[in-house]
């Protein structure tokens, strides 16, 4: 994956969580369920677009994998996006629950992206502390009942869990693309390295062809004879 596709979603996302905070007081059921609505469209479009738009891994199972991941996904949340716009007032008492399975998949998303997805990349272990903090949450959505006394705090526990998820793309995104720039300068060096050396050999080939054979010491030469 590169770097730069996770950072730009990174801070899509983390807006989402940040503008979910700030208003957290003032967005009801409602109002979430239209917006999330256009939001998981938008999202899954731009998902499809960034895996078509980046270039596979030569590594033909893992392609497959990351192909079939993105793509599921991708589709799931479009098809997500169009339930909530049509089926406004049943999904109004289910935002606790949507946003339990949402923040629920942003955990497996981080879980596989450490374990899996950024390779060739390598990301820090304790990173890990992010999709188990995010499943956490989730199952704490999945506890709630939508209403006026409980919309803020179901509001303001998914802005953080969206906030920590995007800053924490954020970062590994800078950390995939760093990760990413140094093999690219370490296999130029080395070609350069080997092309270079080949030169080296031809040259030295070159000069020992062109040394003449030295004349043994007991050949006579023609200004004896």
């Amino acid at each position: 994956m590169k770097g730069r596709n996770l950072f730009v979603i990174g801070l899509l996302v983390l807006a989402a969580g940040v503008g979910l905070v700030i208003a957290h007081q003032s967005i009801h059921a409602e109002g979430v369920v239209v917006t999330g609505g256009i939001l998981f469209i938008c999202a899954g479009i731009l998902s499809m677009a960034v895996f078509l738009g980046e270039k596979r891994s030569p590594d033909r199972r893992q392609g497959a994998v990351v192909s079939l991941f993105s793509w599921i996904s991708s589709v799931a949340a479009v098809i997500l996006g169009l339930s909530m716009l049509i089926f406004k007032a049943t999904f109004s008492s289910l935002v606790p629950f949507m946003f339990g399975v949402f923040v629920g998949f942003a955990s497996l998303y981080q879980f596989f992206l450490l374990g899996y997805g950024s390779r060739p990349a390598r990301l820090p272990g304790w990173l890990y502390i992010v999709p188990t903090a995010l499943a956490a949450c989730a199952v704490y959505l999945f506890m709630q009942s939508a209403g006026e006394g409980s919309d803020p705090v179901i509001m303001l526990a998914t802005g953080i869990a969206l906030g920590v998820f995007g800053l924490t793309s954020v970062v590994e995104g800078m950390i995939v693309g760093r990760q990413n720039h140094v093999a690219k300068v370490a296999a130029r060096k080395a070609v350069e390295s080997a092309s270079a050396d080949n030169a080296g050999a031809d040259d030295a080939d070159a000069t020992k062809t062109a040394v003449p054979k030295p004349m043994a010491p007991d050949e006579p030469s023609n200004e004896d004879e």
